[in-house]
């Protein structure tokens, strides 16, 4: 079986985004609008340091103005010498406008449901399927996935967590909700 880069990987997972809005339903049985194109967003960044204040933004993705958007599929990973990351050695978090990386009580912004403090991956960027989430959000809303480490999982150069957010945006008619 050949190895597929990057790129193609990429092109193979917006492929099958674009055939899930063809088909006009996420996982749930949402409708996705005609209009809907597909949102890949992803992001990594060294295993910090253990402790709440070294929390690293993964990736972020802010909505357009004009749209609204639908969150339909999550990843969350760690990867290193040690192999995959224990439940609890890596707590993840999904925000929606909090610029801070602490994970202590944000005062702008607020958490998913279900999503403040993670402690397991969820989905794969290769060869897997993501994890099946429903996050809706209008125009210059800003959806942040951030990650720490807690113990016993290695961390520094070599180990990285990451994380994607798979979706649609379309243009806002005044009718979502």
């Amino acid at each position: 079986m050949p190895v597929e880069t990057s790129r193609e990987f990429l092109t193979s997972s917006l492929q099958t985004l674009e055939a899930i809005a063809a088909a006009r339903k996420t996982a749930w049985g949402r409708p996705v609008p005609d209009t809907a194109t597909p949102v890949f967003v992803y992001g990594y960044q060294v295993a910090p340091a253990y402790g709440s204040a070294n929390q690293e933004i993964l990736c972020s993705y802010v909505i357009p103005r004009g749209f609204v958007s639908l969150i339909s599929g999550l990843v969350l990973g760690y990867t290193g010498g040690g192999g995959s990351a224990l439940p609890g050695q890596v707590l993840y978090t999904v925000d929606v406008n909090n610029p801070n990386t602490l994970a202590v009580a944000n005062q702008l912004g607020y958490t998913e449901k279900d999503f403040g403090s993670v402690g397991l991956q969820l989905g794969e960027l290769v060869g897997g399927a993501v994890w099946p989430v429903e996050f809706s959000h209008s125009q210059n809303e800003t959806l942040r996935v951030k990650a720490q480490t807690v113990s016993g999982v290695p961390v520094g150069a070599g180990n990285f967590v990451f994380a994607a957010l798979v979706g649609f945006q379309w243009p806002a008619t005044g009718r979502e909700g």
